[in-house]
C-alpha cells in the first residue's frame, strides 16, 4: 500500500469575498457546519484512502485560526511566507513531508466539492501508470486550464487562460484543482523548478507573474524531466467550484445541504 500523504492549500486575500462584506478567511468559511477545508479534510478521512499525514499551508498570522478550524485531526499547519503562487505554497510544504511518504494529495481548502471517487479514481491510473504527475480532469466547453495532448493523446502540456493569456478552446480538457503528486516528482521538478526560478534579490521569481504556479508548471516539468504526465477526465463540472464569491459560497452550500 503507497504511503499518503494530502497538502491543502489555503491561501489568497479573499478580496472578492471582502468586497461582498464577508472578513473570514474563505478555506474557513462554514461549509456544511464546518469550515471548509474541516470539511475537505474530514472527506478524505472518511474516504477509502489512508492518509498519513495532512499538511494545511497558510498565510502569516492566520495559523491560530486554522489549529482551531481543524482541532482534533492531526494536521499540520506550515505558513507560505510569502504570497508567491500555489507552486511556492506546495514547495513551502515539502521540508515538512513525512520521509516515508510517496504520493502527495493537492487541493484546495476552498474546494469541498470534489468526490473521494474522483480523487480514488486519479491516484488508481497514477499509481498503475508509474506516473510522476496526475490531473484530475473534466471534458467541458470553454476550459480555464486546458491540458494538451499530441495527436496520440498524450498530454505535451498545460496553459492557463487567464495568468497566462492562453486562449480559450471552446471545448476542452481541463484539471479541476486536484493533482496527485510522486515525491519524486516532487523534489526533482518542483525544488528543481524553485531554484531555477526563485530571485532571492527580488523575493520573486523569473516568471512573468512573479509567482511560481503548480499544475502548469508541474506538467512541463515533468515532460520534460521524462517523468509521466497524464490527466483523468472523470470529474464532473461541479466539482471545480471554489468558494471564490459570496454567490458561489452560496451555491456550494445549496449542493452540501
Amino acid at each position: 500500500m503507497a504511503v499518503l500523504a494530502a497538502v491543502l492549500l489555503c491561501g489568497g486575500k479573499g478580496s472578492r469575498m471582502v468586497a461582498g462584506g464577508v472578513t473570514t478567511h474563505k478555506p474557513l468559511l462554514e461549509v456544511g457546519g464546518v469550515p471548509a477545508t474541516r470539511f475537505v479534510v474530514e472527506g478524505l478521512l472518511n474516504g477509502n484512502l489512508e492518509f498519513s499525514q495532512f499538511i494545511i499551508v497558510v498565510p502569516p498570522g492566520r495559523e491560530k485560526e486554522y489549529e482551531d478550524a481543524l482541532d482534533g485531526l492531526g494536521c499540520r499547519i506550515v505558513v507560505q511566507g510569502r504570497a508567491l503562487g500555489t507552486g511556492n505554497a506546495v514547495y513551502d510544504s515539502l521540508e515538512h513531508l513525512l520521509a516515508p511518504i510517496e504520493h502527495v494529495y493537492v487541493s484546495f481548502g476552498t474546494q469541498p466539492l470534489v468526490r473521494t471517487e474522483t480523487i480514488e479514481g486519479t491516484l488508481d491510473v497514477h499509481i498503475n501508470q508509474n506516473l510522476g504527475f496526475t490531473l484530475a480532469t473534466v471534458v467541458m466547453d470553454n476550459p480555464y486550464a486546458p491540458l494538451l495532448r499530441d495527436s496520440g493523446g498524450g498530454v505535451c502540456g498545460s496553459v492557463e487562460t487567464h495568468l497566462e493569456s492562453a486562449e480559450m478552446p471552446a471545448h476542452g480538457e481541463t484539471n479541476i484543482g486536484a493533482y496527485w503528486a510522486s515525491r519524486s516528482a516532487l523534489d526533482v521538478v518542483l525544488r528543481g523548478l524553485h531554484d531555477q526560478l526563485y530571485v532571492d534579490e527580488k523575493n520573486r521569481y523569473a516568471t512573468n507573474s512573479g509567482e511560481l504556479g503548480f499544475p502548469n508548471e508541474m506538467v512541463r516539468g515533468c515532460l520534460t524531466a521524462g517523468l509521466g504526465v497524464d490527466g483523468v477526465p472523470i470529474a464532473t463540472e461541479t466539482e471545480m467550484m471554489g468558494i471564490k464569491t459570496p454567490e458561489t459560497l452560496a451555491a456550494i452550500r445549496a449542493i452540501v445541504g
